[in-house]
């Protein structure tokens, strides 16, 4: 194996194990303010030390952690201030994809994008909290695949990672749980309209939720 195959082999595993951290910190298995011990990350990942450190490095980098010299890493902890600058930078980042969205996105994935709000809609009355979870984000993360740039696409990504550091709950009750619900709806009626503008909108108002935070800011234009 070539040294630049075993660069991108090792770059893939700590990307991986990274994203594996960074879902169980989304669902609540680490908390924010714990500390992470690299024996039991190793352990529950199947991972070497080498891996671990790497991955925890590379959530340093992203803010969903934070290394503490001397001490080791800990979930990064949000207060309420960091919070709402968070969110109101994320309603910049995904509005302003949702014109490479609607310009990009297909029949197809439409109707793919139909079938996860269905999913998420029977987990709204059946499922747990986790599915939950995971099925708004195969939603959202399924539609900004069709935003046409990566990086603005990973820093979305990072921004809704780094929130998870917050005490907050999102859906601290059944109603915004549901709330959630019809707006999956509203924004597949905007994209199957091809409207840009209703879609950016429907994404700022999704984003805020019940979160306890002022009027979000909208970009001019």
């Amino acid at each position: 194996m070539t040294s630049e195959r075993k660069r991108k082999n090792t770059s893939t595993r700590r990307a991986m194990l990274a994203n594996e951290i960074a879902q169980a910190i989304r669902l609540r298995a680490f908390r924010p303010g714990e500390w992470l011990r690299q024996i039991d990350l190793e352990e529950r990942f199947q991972a070497t030390r080498f891996d671990v450190r790497s991955a925890l490095d590379e959530l340093a980098v992203r803010k969903t952690i934070e290394h503490v010299p001397n001490r080791g890493y800990r979930v990064a902890e949000v207060d309420l201030k960091t919070y709402e600058e968070i969110l109101a930078t994320r309603i910049i980042l995904e509005r302003a994809a949702a014109d490479g969205v609607i310009a990009r996105i297909d029949d197809a994935a439409i109707a793919r994008l139909d079938a996860l709000a269905a999913q998420f809609s029977a987990a709204v009355t059946t499922g747990s909290r986790t599915e939950q979870s995971e099925i708004n984000r195969a939603f959202h993360q399924f539609m900004y695949s069709f935003c046409g740039n990566a990086v603005l696409e990973e820093m979305i990504w990072g921004l809704r990672d780094r929130g998870r550091g917050s005490q907050i709950t999102v859906w601290s009750s059944h109603e915004l749980l549901q709330k959630s619900d019809r707006e999956h709806y509203e924004m597949m009626a905007a994209l199957k309209a091809r409207d840009a503008e209703r879609l950016a909108a429907l994404i700022a108002t999704h984003i805020v939720k019940g979160a306890p935070v002022g009027p979000a800011p909208v970009e001019p234009g």
